[in-house]
């Protein structure tokens, strides 16, 4: 049996040769031919979403070989920011050395893309000359600014007799007879992705039909993160513990909060506690390199720390296992409100009080007191800052909140009336008021002329006063 992968020595080479994605393929192959034209399409970007193993590679793979294009090909969840995507969409914008061929930029898990960075790299799809593909499970994930400039073809997922086929096409050119009970085993585990019933078909031969079990029981397609724990704190093998995040739709990040959570709860010894916090460690140390550098390619070495370094830390309770949510996703969840209202307050400090982030900060805890203790200096700075009820509950707590909003309310009206004097007032029509303001201005130049003779010296021009820093003790005297 050749050691190359089977996916890879039995993907389609033409588009006709895809696995019932008719409706797709009709929609793919209209876009490139409209460049081929020369007559690029409107939206310069294809973006072909759909479930895995629905045949979203293949199909950019089976279009560059029937057409004569070369693919450029980025992942998305290795190289998510803007200045390392955009140096491969730049190969979009000229061909070949000799011309010949085309390129097509093929940007896989677009639905990873760095929201930051997106804007970016819309500006780049509109520039670009040659076609550009990317590739999603999940089309709302996509930043909208490049959604926004996509064509969207969408994929269905394969049935299980359409994988059923694909499967014996495969067994048929090999050679090779697999019990029908482990072929159907293989292509409902799959529930409709290709990629995987291949690459378990192939696992499965090559390891021969008394593992199959073991193999196939590990192909969970959107595992909650609880059978995710599960097999990380019931195995002591590393090797079952690191198909752990397969198919599991959450970030490492967030996995190693729920792992960090239940440790406590699943070991015995202290000792063993501290090796497996040891390895919570390590993969925070990846995960956070990660993110600063932007190579996502660690994340590999961070999922190994958490689930198999985890694993094999040491001896686990048996038995039944609760586990528990992380309290740092509770409490962030929790408070974002009070977070959101809380930097609302602070804008309006800055903006009304012309004070930086800081000061802002250092005022908003003063005014904290001011709100429990003197409710209608209270009220003032609610008008002052324009402050909403939720905002008032924030600074003073719900007792006083009520009352300083009914004291606000009355400021408001009396200004309202105030206001409404004002204008009520006869008003000078505006020539004789343009004439009035004309002589009164000459007379006061005819004054300066005077004082300058008289004192036979220049005066200078007094400059223009700066807006001086409002602090709390100006706005207290003034009231």
């Amino acid at each position: 049996m050749t050691e190359i992968p089977w996916i890879e020595k039995y993907r389609p080479k033409r588009l006709s040769e895809i696995v019932n994605q008719e409706d797709a393929i009709e929609k793919v192959r209209a876009w490139i031919e409209a460049w081929l034209h020369g007559n690029p399409p409107k939206k310069k970007a294809l973006l072909l979403a759909g479930p895995p193993g629905s045949g979203k590679t293949t199909t950019v793979y089976a279009l560059a070989n029937e057409y004569n294009f070369e693919v450029i090909e980025l992942n998305a969840s290795d190289e998510r920011t803007y200045n390392k995507i955009a140096r491969y969409v730049q190969a979009a914008y000229t061909m070949d050395i000799l011309g010949k061929r085309r390129k097509i930029i093929f940007l896989d898990e677009a639905d990873n893309i760095e929201p930051s960075g997106a804007a970016e790299i819309a500006k780049l799809i509109d520039k670009a000359r040659n076609p550009i593909i990317m590739a999603a499970n999940h089309y709302w994930e996509v930043p909208k600014e490049i959604r926004d400039r996509a064509e969207l073809v969408e994929y269905k997922r394969l049935t299980q007799r359409d994988v059923m086929s694909a499967l014996i096409r495969i067994l048929r050119r090999e050679g090779i007879t697999v019990p029908k009970e482990i072929l159907t085993e293989i292509a409902k585990r799959a529930s409709g992705d290709l990629r995987a019933a291949i690459n378990d078909l192939q696992t499965v031969v090559a390891g021969g039909y008394e593992d199959a079990k073991y193999v196939l029981a590990y192909r969970d397609i959107e595992k909650t993160v609880f059978q995710s724990l599960g097999m990380v704190f019931s195995s002591d093998n590393a090797k079952r513990a690191k198909l752990a995040l397969m198919n599991l739709d959450m970030s490492p990040d967030e996995f190693l909060l729920w792992v960090d959570e239940n440790i406590p709860h699943m070991y015995l010894k202290p000792e063993e506690m501290a090796k497996a916090y040891d390895a919570i460690s390590r993969a925070d140390i990846y995960l956070g390199r990660a993110q600063r550098t932007g190579n996502y390619s660690l994340w590999r070495y961070a999922i190994d720390m958490m689930t198999a370094g985890v694993a094999v830390a040491g001896t686990k309770k048996r038995g039944f296992a609760k586990f528990y949510p992380p309290n740092t996703l509770k409490m962030l969840a929790e408070s974002k409100e009070e977070r959101s209202i809380r930097d609302s307050i602070i804008k309006k400090i800055m903006k009304e009080m012309h004070m930086s982030k800081l000061e802002a900060i250092e005022t908003m805890k003063i005014m904290k007191t001011i709100f429990e203790k003197n409710l209608d200096l209270a009220a003032h700075f609610t008008v002052f800052l324009g402050l909403s009820e939720k905002e008032v509950e924030f600074l003073a707590g719900k007792e006083n909140a009520a009352t300083i909003w009914g004291k606000t309310l009355s400021i408001r009206r009396k200004l309202k009336e105030i206001r409404g004097k004002e204008e009520e007032k006869v008003e000078i029509p505006e020539e004789e008021v343009v004439e009035e303001e004309v002589e009164k201005e000459e007379e006061i130049e005819e004054e300066e002329e005077k004082e300058e003779k008289e004192e036979k010296k220049k005066v200078e021009k007094p400059k223009e006063k700066k807006g001086k820093q409002v602090t709390l003790f100006d706005f207290i005297k003034k009231k």
